[in-house]
């Protein structure tokens, strides 16, 4: 998966995902970020990592970028369903009305 998103919009959703701007590893797991790439991304090895050691990491990068499309994707299919039942109904209004 592409991971050309731009640092600050990735930024950005990481602390609406997180809600705040540093990630510790219970946060990191409730996202399913690898623990494995948590770990070694935690170089000065406080609780949590902050949002420039993310943006740093490649890997970690990647995960929280294929969040962020999976998103874009989940809220784009919620508004084509939104505009499938609009166009729906618009038809079966026109029908009724042509009855």
């Amino acid at each position: 998966m592409s991971t050309n998103i731009n640092a600050n919009v990735l930024k950005n959703f990481i602390v609406k995902a997180i809600g705040g701007d540093k990630l510790t590893a219970q946060q990191a797991q409730k996202n399913n970020i690898d623990a494995n790439k948590f770990e070694e991304a935690n170089i000065d090895e406080n609780n949590y990592l902050e949002l420039d050691e993310i943006i740093q990491d490649a890997d970690l990068y990647e995960q929280f970028a294929t969040l962020f499309v999976e998103e874009q994707e989940k809220d784009s299919a919620e508004v084509d369903k939104e505009k499938q039942k609009e166009e729906e109904a618009k038809v079966k209004d026109k029908n009724e009305s042509g009855v």
